[in-house]
């Protein structure tokens, strides 16, 4: 009998599981959104847009975590909810719709994540327009003033013969 409320205990952590997977899931999908945000803007903050990729690169550490030990419980409990499918079924109903929800917040996610990487790329090149085009104002500007330092003087005239 106790091994029972151990499994039934177990089953109910699964389900918790799935539960936070499913709440860390929507707050990628609000970072996710927010940098398509930054994307759009021309004057887009990097620093804004770093820090969104660390807390999400946070969040999806604790979703490995989470699916580990989702896999470590499931593997332990997965026998006796196959054989008393019937004592579980309000959490196993409960899981699959979890696991629809979690499945449809991933699509979501990658769909969003492919059109972030295309506003990405199109800054980046941006970007790399805007170096490009400060170098070689920078070089017109250094040579412009190199040639005015070597110019002759109006004092000095040019035509002047210096040999009288």
């Amino acid at each position: 009998m106790e091994q029972e409320n151990k499994n039934s205990v177990y089953v109910n952590m699964l389900v918790d599981s799935l539960s936070r997977k499913k709440r860390i899931l929507e707050y990628i999908l609000v970072k996710t959104r927010d940098q398509e945000v930054l994307l759009k803007d021309e004057e887009m903050d990097p620093d804004t847009f770093q820090a969104i990729i660390d807390e999400k690169g946070e969040q999806i550490d604790e979703l490995n975590k989470i699916d580990e030990g989702f896999d470590t419980l499931f593997s332990y409990v997965e026998k006796e909810i196959k054989e008393n499918r019937t004592a579980y079924r309000a959490q196993i109903e409960q899981m699959q719709q979890l696991i629809g929800e979690v499945s449809e917040l991933g699509i979501q996610i990658q769909a969003l994540e492919h059109q972030n990487s295309g506003h990405f790329k199109i800054y980046l090149a941006n970007q790399r327009k805007a170096i490009r085009e400060f170098h070689v104002n920078n070089r017109t500007t250094s040579s412009y003033y190199q040639n005015m330092a070597n110019a002759p003087k109006p004092e000095q005239s040019y035509f002047f013969n210096k040999t009288k």
